[in-house]
């Protein structure tokens, strides 16, 4: 047992988990705990704004399969966090969000920035509450990490008063093993007996494969039961990673206006293996446009709440998708089922590419985003990490965008957010420092969070982001385009981005060609500094509104 402040005591949990770096803008309720983080040997990252410091600790528990964590002060730097820590709750990502507040004498008396933090938080993560006295830090940070990594994963919120933060206390260390479960379950056999016996009735079984497949690290072990089988995998529209296009199997993401090759085979299905997948409405529509109303449905997720939600299921189970991909791939290879569909794959993939590669229109100026995406992929290697951002230019970098790896492909899921990507992007790459990683976002989208390029710079994070700059917000342009006879109010003018690259101190260029993107791409690669590319393109080219009725 060792006496120490309860700030201490919160930066010695963080050690016991592992975390290497905390994400934080900060402030004088939290300031006791951030000089026990600077005297740790962890690596803190100063953001400045919260929401930016909530996206890089999404974006670093992405990229690490593991927790990311951030901190904020009281009040307005709370609030700040929401859209972030809102964005995690959506996507299942473990984040521990940690904010100051008062001391607890003052409370309850509508004091300065005082309010409900905890209140707050709640509906948008896993567990959110009060720590009130310094005993109670170890325990309570101890259960943030286990409830944040357990069952369907997501945010955790702690709420730490500035007196217990300067309180003391009596410390023993612990192991997570201790107050955490550190091993999946194995699948229960009578579940794979119940798959291998609709897969023995199936014709055309299709592979779905989501993002749970992913953070289980499983997406090797899917190609391979998809090569056992000989069958195509596709994926939901956030997660097009999760089962490679580049693969000789896989055929794209389902979805309406995108993903062709996916949806093509989805439609033929008659079984559909729903892997780790939550049945997004993007992607699906909750309809039977794409998923066959009469295809057996056999759905793995570890959300309780999903399986069977959207569609029935003729067999379902809550449990990690990793062990479950393993065992029936052993079944299958055993019993020696395989439904010798490589054919028919092809033939789909090859009429896929062929109506892709015609909507690029290389030669067209201004640029169209087809074009973009596509010299974006050719020139960037295999192993790069795109983080995308909401924006009607997303529905062509899906379509367009091939993925080559697992983990490759980020995007902050069904919250949508604009404005996200570049501060995840830097999370990214903090978590995977050797990889490239690449932000692709709007025009709108890069200003809203553009702040964080001082971060960047401070921190040596060699983030290379393209903006997709067509002079306005596309999606709202879209649905004016569609329903209000092109009566647009969301046309502006932008600052040059690469030249506000170089006000931060970082490089950039702006480019209107595709041979100048590609010579820009090259340059950024190369960089030891963060690399904006402003990429000048037609603001006609629109992706249909997503929610827009027929």
């Amino acid at each position: 047992m060792t006496r120490m402040s309860g700030a201490k005591a919160v930066v010695e949990v963080l050690k016991e988990e592992g975390i290497q770096h905390v994400f934080h803008l900060p402030g004088s309720q939290i300031i006791d705990i951030l000089d026990e983080i600077y005297q740790s040997g962890m690596r803190p990252v100063m953001t400045r704004h919260e929401q930016g410091a909530a996206f890089m600790a999404d974006g670093y528990a992405r990229a690490t399969r593991g927790v990311g964590v951030c901190m904020s002060t009281v009040g307005p730097g709370a609030m700040n966090l929401v859209s972030g820590i809102a964005a995690s709750y959506k996507a299942s990502i473990p984040v521990i969000a940690i904010t100051g507040i008062h001391e607890q004498a003052i409370l309850e008396r509508d004091s300065f920035h005082e309010m409900d933090q905890a209140g707050v938080f709640r509906p948008i993560t896993k567990w959110s509450a009060y720590i009130h006295f310094p005993e109670k830090v170890p325990e309570m940070v101890r259960k943030a990490f286990r409830v944040a990594l357990s069952g369907r994963k997501g945010p955790v919120h702690l709420a730490i008063p500035s007196d217990v933060s300067e309180g003391m206390l009596e410390f023993k260390p612990s192991h997570p093993a201790e107050y955490r479960s550190l091993f999946s379950p194995s699948c229960p056999e009578e579940f794979i007996d119940k798959v291998v016996g609709l897969l023995q009735q199936s014709k055309f079984p299709v592979i779905l494969a989501g993002g749970e497949v992913k953070w289980s690290g499983a997406v090797e072990d899917i190609m391979a039961l998809a090569e056992a089988l000989e069958i195509p995998g596709t994926t939901n529209r956030d997660h097009p990673d999760a089962f490679p296009s580049r693969h000789p199997l896989g055929v794209g993401m389902i979805g309406k206006g995108r993903g062709e090759g996916g949806n093509r085979v989805m439609k033929s299905a008659d079984l559909v293996l729903a892997l780790g997948v939550k049945f997004d409405f993007q992607s699906t529509r909750y309809n039977y446009d794409i998923i066959p109303r009469n295809a057996r449905i056999v759905h793995v997720s570890l959300d309780s709440e999903e399986v069977g939600r959207s569609y029935p299921v003729d067999a379902g189970i809550v449990c990690d998708v990793g062990p479950v991909i393993k065992a029936l791939t052993e079944r299958v290879k055993q019993e020696k089922i395989s439904f010798g569909l490589k054919k028919a794959v092809d033939e789909i993939k090859r009429e896929s590419e062929k109506v892709r590669a015609s909507e690029a229109k290389e030669d067209a100026l201004p640029l169209r985003p087809q074009a973009i995406v596509r010299t974006l992929r050719d020139v960037l290697p295999p192993e790069s990490i795109a983080v995308v951002d909401g924006g009607n230019f997303a529905k062509f970098v899906r379509r367009h965008f091939d993925t080559f790896e697992s983990g490759t492909f980020q995007y902050p899921d069904d919250f949508g957010s604009v404005g996200a990507s570049f501060p995840m992007a830097l999370g990214v790459k903090v978590g995977k420092p050797k990889t490239p990683v690449v932000c692709l976002c709007g025009d709108g989208g890069f200003l809203l969070n553009c702040q964080e390029l001082e971060t960047a710079v401070r921190e040596r994070i060699n983030v290379m982001a393209v903006v997709f700059n067509d002079s306005g917000y596309g999606n709202v342009r879209a649905y004016q385009k569609a329903k209000f006879q092109e009566r647009y109010m969301c046309n502006f003018d932008n600052p040059p981005y690469g030249e506000l690259a170089r006000l931060f101190k970082a490089e950039g260029r702006n480019v209107e060609t595709l041979d100048a993107l590609r010579e820009a791409v090259r340059a950024g690669l190369k960089s030891d500094k963060p690399y904006i590319i402003d990429v000048q393109m037609t603001g006609q080219e629109l992706g249909k509104p997503g929610f827009l009725k027929e």
